[in-house]
């Protein structure tokens, strides 16, 4: 197997390469055909950008309004080669970052892969891997990452039980949010149901690590649902609660002696491109409702039937957590509860929240540096 960048530079061999002072064609081996406006390719010049970073060293200001293509010429399978009329200036593209960046909407970045879903119908979905093993070998960290990353969850066995730990883990992924909470708490051992959490701040926090400390002999369950899954079959089976829930905000809220954290956001937050962006269901911190008298029924109708799917069998997860296990999810996608331990024993779970944008980037590089296949 090889990683996207890999397969995409194999892909990167051109058939026929043509041109005018507006665009350039390149049709490759493939059969895939790319096409690169003028002004797209003068925005893009590799020389204008920060070599150690990819940053653009020049504003959009500073480059004409008009560019225009003079030539073009393509070296030994590897670069393309532009002159631009009316400058004193040329323009080297690998063939390898045309093609992975070719804006045709018919490819997709690592960062932009499709969230995997799951139900209770599915082969367990559930990656479970040893901490010694994800922290020993970067083949095992970038599979325990993509996991988490594709399916919004993945898990420990294994983890050192110990005060603190949850960080430790914390930085395979990325940075700690310190939220009201501070950069990690401890979890109280009572039962709850499945929802995501904290969705009174701004941002909601991306990801949540839960890490037992310690437990009894018996050991406890914890919840999952994929919200995404639950939300994929609404918007099938009832179109029009699924459009309620995406289009009215409700306020979440947290108030204490400290804080008093007040955010409006829908149930079913959605890319502009209308796919699934976040989900964001907590029955405890919902606000009283402040939404148009003539929505009101339509909204609490959906609520009902949005809810019902939640915690439906076909949809939700238990799955035994006991000392030394931790998990990791998409806090945004992936609701999750807890039984209550019994009372023989005694529980200590501790939990942080995490950026995603570390996860993005730490698997990233290890893609990049072709530790493992993507």
């Amino acid at each position: 197997m090889r990683t996207q960048s890999a397969f995409v530079s194999e892909l990167a061999q051109v058939e026929n390469l043509s041109f005018d002072p507006k665009r350039v064609r390149i049709d490759w081996t493939d059969g895939h055909r790319s096409v690169y406006d003028a002004l797209w390719l003068r925005d893009n010049c590799p020389a204008d950008r920060d070599p150690r970073t990819g940053q653009r060293l020049v504003d959009i200001a500073d480059l004409p309004e008009d560019p225009s293509i003079g030539a073009v010429s393509h070296n030994s399978e590897t670069a393309v080669l532009i002159t631009w009329s009316g400058e004193a200036k040329s323009t080297w593209f690998p063939l390898a970052w045309l093609r992975d960046h070719c804006y045709c909407g018919a490819h997709q970045s690592p960062n932009q892969r499709p969230p995997v879903l799951w139900h209770t119908g599915c082969p367990d979905p559930f990656l479970w891997m040893a901490y010694e093993e994800v922290t020993s070998s970067q083949q095992a960290r970038a599979q325990w990452l993509r996991a988490l990353a594709g399916h919004g969850i993945a898990l420990l066995r294994g983890v050192p039980r110990q005060d603190g730990q949850v960080h430790e883990v914390a930085r395979l992924i990325g940075f700690v949010r310190e939220t009201n909470y501070g950069r990690s708490f401890d979890v109280p051992p009572l039962s709850t149901r499945p929802h995501t959490g904290s969705p009174y701040l701004d941002p909601v926090p991306a990801l949540q690590l839960l890490h037992c400390v310690q437990s009894g002999e018996e050991a406890g369950e914890i919840l999952l649902t994929d919200g995404f899954a639950v939300a994929a079959q609404l918007r099938t089976q009832d179109p029009p609660a699924f459009d309620v829930l995406s289009r009215l905000l409700v306020s979440f809220i947290f108030r204490d002696d400290c804080f008093d954290l007040r955010a409006e956001r829908p149930l079913l937050e959605l890319h502009p491109s209308g796919e699934l962006a976040a989900i964001h269901y907590n029955s405890r911190a919902i606000a009283p409702l402040c939404v148009p008298s003539e929505e009101l029924a339509g909204f609490y109708r959906a609520y009902r039937a949005f809810s019902r799917l939640l915690h439906s069998r076909e949809f939700e997860f238990r799955v035994p957590f006991t000392g030394g296990d931790l998990v990791a999810f998409n806090n945004r996608r992936v609701l999750h509860g807890r039984t209550e331990f019994p009372a023989s024993g005694s529980r200590w779970l501790q939990g942080c929240y995490v950026d995603s944008d570390g996860l993005r980037s730490h698997l990233a590089i290890l893609e990049r540096k072709r530790a493992v296949p993507a």
